[in-house]
């Protein structure tokens, strides 16, 4: 708009400029004529004076025609160029001026010379016809007429004229800026801007934007092809829009497949989900997939396709066939009624997925690379199942072995107890026994005596010893009495063993399958074994609970605490099995178990084990166990 304005107004400046030119030329030769016509009508009244050489005559008639206000000087110049007769003797003739003197007399012409605000006409005065044979001079030119004018009120009037006439140009031509601008921005600026705002809301993403239909050719077709090229970006982000929707409902199907294939989910679920997703990204009316070497499908969706006995063949070409015979061949524009396609991994083929369509549709690229996409994820999902099959076997094949190794440590560990308590302790009763008679019978000084007695405590000593061994190795308690006897006589023992206070709560059950029993009581005497030999604590708790069929055991303690991830890194390389021993048990015990530890925060081992249904039987708080030692 303002450049449109500027342009408008340098055209006006242009055109004012030109109309003060020509009217400064218009003045300046009618300014000029005037001067021609004084100088001529003095021409006329001196040719018989100079002829007759009567300067009173030349000067009244110089006097006659100064009597004009402008008319500065009058002089009347010989053919030498020197004054005869002038008005103001004081004024000089200036170069110039004496050049356009000559030259007027020379050519027998009029000529004008303008400078210092002065203009001279010199009019030559020439000789009549009649004259020649009288006046026998050689140049047809007696002299000349200088008339002088005074530019200055010319130049006022001049100034004056110009002003009125840019008063009267200015006023309409203004006034024709003003209407064009209107028009101009009626026309042409406010299309523009409305095309200027379309656009910018286009390109922000309002596609719904259109022009309005201007008048004139040139915006019309602006305004049309805008409208045509926002209906065309409409419909794409339309068309893309639905594409879009439909990729990312595919690709939320391969994902869900994918999150079950990693989850470790069953094959029959996985393939039943993928058969379903498969189904909807393909918009089949059936889908049915196959095991490899199987003779009915795994997982079925929708009805069944047809021609199951393709399977074999897909199975060992591991090419995708359809009812109109190899995808590669089929042309995209031909429908096909199934399509049976190998899902493998490397060269093996795991899978086969049929996939019916009724009626028959044709597939395009991208939905035949889909069928490849889902063919792939089910080959992946098979192959896990398979190693997640065989993994589950080689667990329970550990387990199993892992717990026939404890069982038989447990055994032997039973042997070894029952032949030191039938043995080595019966020999250290006798012998303590034998003790004793020497001492009462025997006469013995006072030196022996003393002897006597060091003995008599070294086999005490030794008789502690190897009850705490036997504990150790298989508790009575724990065979007799049942788990809730034995923590307790443990933890008494350990306390006095020790030297610091072990709190135990225990809830009042019952006794338990003999390897619970085992389990617990083993997680217990290890981590508190685990107390008293790195902790350093002031203070250790073991808590026993029962409560919907799970045993709860929680060992906590004061402590220096520990880093429990390095620890862990350490019990895979063979160190620390302390920990791996207890979380090995409850494993075993089909529980589980947890450490949590911070360097100098302390310890707590928790463990759960669940009870066959009928044992335990779990007390309130107020009904529970407790005692410290």
């Amino acid at each position: 708009m303002i450049w449109m304005a500027v342009l408008l107004g340098a055209a006006a400046a242009i055109a004012l400029a030109v109309m003060a030119r020509l009217e400064t030329e218009r003045m300046e030769q009618q300014w000029i004529e005037a001067g021609q016509v004084v100088a001529r009508t003095a021409e006329d009244s001196l040719e018989v004076s100079m002829l007759n050489n009567s300067p009173e005559d030349i000067r009244q008639s110089v006097r006659n025609v100064e009597e004009g206000h402008l008319i500065e000087a009058v002089t009347v110049y010989r053919r030498t160029a020197t004054p005869w007769v002038t008005s103001n003797p004081s004024l000089t003739l200036t170069e110039p001026a004496r050049a356009a003197l000559l030259s007027a007399m020379d050519d027998n012409r009029t000529v004008t010379s303008s400078g210092d605000g002065i203009l001279s006409v010199f009019v030559p005065v020439p000789k009549q016809a009649e004259c020649v044979g009288c006046h026998s001079e050689s140049s047809d030119v007696l002299g000349a007429v200088e008339v002088r004018l005074d530019e200055r009120p010319f130049r006022a009037d001049l100034v004056k004229s110009a002003r009125t006439s840019l008063v009267f140009a200015g006023i309409p031509l203004l006034i024709g800026i003003v209407l064009s601008v209107w028009a101009l921005r009626k026309s042409v600026l406010r299309p523009l801007a409305d095309v200027g705002e379309a656009a910018e809301k286009l390109g922000q993403g309002d596609l719904t934007v259109r022009l309005p239909e201007f008048k004139g050719w040139e915006l019309s077709e602006v305004s049309s092809t805008f409208n045509e090229m926002a209906g065309r970006l409409e419909h794409q982000a339309t068309d893309l829009r639905d594409t879009a929707d439909e990729l990312r409902s595919e690709l939320a199907g391969m994902e869900e497949i994918q999150s079950l294939v990693t989850s470790g989910a069953g094959l029959g679920e996985v393939l039943g989900r993928a058969a379903r997703q498969v189904g909807s990204a393909l918009s089949a009316s059936g889908v049915a997939i196959w095991r490899s070497e199987q003779d009915a499908p795994e997982a079925t969706w929708g009805s069944q396709p047809p021609n199951g006995e393709v399977v074999a063949q897909v199975s060992e070409t591991g090419t995708i066939l359809t009812s109109a015979g190899g995808l590669a061949s089929v042309p995209e524009t031909e429908p096909v009624a199934w399509a049976f396609t190998p899902a493998c991994i490397g060269e093996r083929c795991l899978a086969v997925i049929g996939v019916a369509w009724d009626p028959p549709q044709t597939l395009d690229g991208s939905e035949r690379d889909l069928l490849g996409s889902l063919a792939g994820l089910v080959g992946v999902a098979v192959r896990n199942a398979e190693l997640l099959e065989r993994l589950q076997q080689k667990e329970q094949a550990l387990q199993g072995l892992l717990r026939k190794t404890l069982t038989v440590q447990e055994e032997e560990r039973r042997r070894l107890a029952r032949e030191l308590h039938d043995e080595t302790s019966q020999v250290l009763s006798a012998l303590m026994m034998n003790i004793d008679l020497l001492e009462s019978q025997a006469p013995v000084d006072e030196g022996a005596r003393a002897r006597i007695a060091a003995v008599k405590a070294l086999a005490e000593e030794a008789a502690r010893n190897l009850d705490r061994m036997l504990f150790e190795l298989r508790p009575a308690l724990l065979d007799e009495l049942g788990l809730m006897p034995a923590v307790r006589w443990y933890v008494a023992q350990m306390s006095d063993l020790w030297g610091f206070p072990i709190s135990f709560e225990g809830a009042k059950v019952g006794r338990l399958p003999d390897h619970i029993e085992l389990a617990a009581f083993r997680i217990v005497q290890e981590a508190v074994s685990n107390c008293a030999r790195h902790a350093r604590p002031t203070q250790v708790g073991v808590h026993v609970t029962a409560a919907d069929g799970v045993l709860h055991l929680e060992i906590e303690d004061d402590g220096v605490g520990f880093d429990v991830v390095e620890v862990a890194a350490r019990a895979r390389t063979g160190e620390a099995v302390g920990l791996e021993g207890m979380r090995e048990r409850a494993d075993i015990a089909g529980g589980t178990f947890r450490v949590d530890s911070v360097p100098g925060h302390g310890t707590r081992v928790l463990a759960e084990i669940p009870l066959p249904s009928g044992d335990g039987l779990g007390v309130p708080a107020a009904q529970s166990e407790g005692g410290e030692r």
